[in-house]
């Protein structure tokens, strides 16, 4: 299998994550770096020092990024605001493209989905957990483990890190927090609770940042007409790290502190000695019957997703890619659900 060589649209921290992931990709490579500013471009290519990143080339502006024969695909690391415009301009360059998430909307998806699949090109949002191993494990042993899916109950918090943080900027990233965190809630919910049938009801609390008026925290629930049920409560006021989830079935009920980065070995987590896995309580069992499922890995989540991107795409395998389509359309759909379901009037 050869290599998918990539360009990068975007300079920022999580640019700079994805680029140390496809240096230790083994079917990904960086050939070049776009950026509006060149020196910005310049200076995030001589940070990588020794990396194998440091040989890929400035580039200004997305033009001659998308003009060059020897680029694949493209992986955009832009505002929320942009992402469309840049992602169809990729599309219709032929491109491959791997996009930050979230989205401006369900119908902004749609767009995208639908024109990388007229131009025989793969689309896939750029979220780690969905490609780590573990997550393959809790979905393969789901009905030995727990029965039926019925409830699942997620956490995502971070501690405020102050207002120069791009979701504070409400042109650029119109769901703040909700978006950037929300958005992990709802792909939980396509991953593990997969509900049958669609939203019923939809309602959330949301805190609001006065000097921006950005959303900081929300909380709330998705009901879905099939009898399934997902809160989630997501923000920056929290003071620590959370990263719960609990999923209920029918005989027993699995749960995680680590779901969106493992504390193991991610991008942002390195400890060796806490293992990977997840509990599983079934029956009358206590917090010490309680069963550790081990699920280890050496590739992190990060990785994997590179080259899952990679081999994905070298495929032209139309139906993973439609799957993988589908999956980013129903995420952003439960994601739109909870933002129109805000009660804006919360404290």
């Amino acid at each position: 299998m050869s290599q998918t060589r990539f360009g990068f649209v975007g300079t920022g921290m999580i640019a700079g994550v994805m680029a140390n992931a496809t240096d230790n990709a083994t079917h990904a490579r960086l050939v070049a770096v776009s950026s509006r500013n060149i020196d910005n471009a310049k200076a995030f290519i001589a940070k990588r020092r020794h990396a194998p990143s440091s040989r890929a080339e400035p580039i200004e502006g997305m033009d001659q990024l998308l003009a060059r024969p020897d680029i694949d695909a493209i992986y955009i690391a832009s505002p929320t605001a942009s992402k469309e415009e840049l992602a169809l301009k990729s599309i219709a360059a032929g491109k491959h493209i791997l996009v930050e998430k979230p989205f401006v909307s369900h119908a902004s998806v749609e767009r995208m989905t639908s024109e990388a699949a007229a131009r025989k090109v793969l689309f896939m949002d750029a979220t780690h957990f969905v490609h780590h191993a573990r997550t393959a494990a809790i979905q393969a042993s789901l009905p030995a483990q727990i029965g039926s899916p019925r409830s699942l109950h997620t956490k995502f918090c971070f501690p405020f890190s102050g207002r120069d943080n791009i979701r504070f900027d409400l042109k650029q990233e119109p769901m703040g927090m909700l978006g950037d965190l929300g958005w992990y809630s709802a792909r939980a919910i396509v991953e593990y609770l997969r509900p049958q049938g669609a939203i019923s009801s939809a309602a959330t609390s949301i805190q609001i940042d006065e000097p921006s008026g950005a959303v900081i925290r929300a909380c709330g629930m998705l009901s879905f007409a099939s009898g399934e049920v997902s809160t989630f409560d997501v923000g920056v006021t929290t003071g620590t790290i959370l990263m719960d989830l609990q999923l209920l079935g029918t005989t027993g009920v699995i749960g995680l502190d680590d779901f969106v980065l493992d504390w193991n070995n991610s991008w942002a987590f390195k400890n060796p000695d806490i293992p990977v896995g997840y509990s599983l309580r079934t029956g009358a069992a206590t917090r010490k019957d309680a069963a550790f499922i081990k699920t280890p890995t050496t590739t992190p989540a990060e990785v994997q997703m590179v080259d899952s991107f990679a081999e994905l795409a070298q495929s032209g395998d139309a139906e993973r890619w439609a799957a993988h389509a589908r999956a980013s359309l129903k995420t952003q759909e439960y994601l739109d659900a909870m933002w129109a379901g805000a009660n804006r009037n919360s404290a």
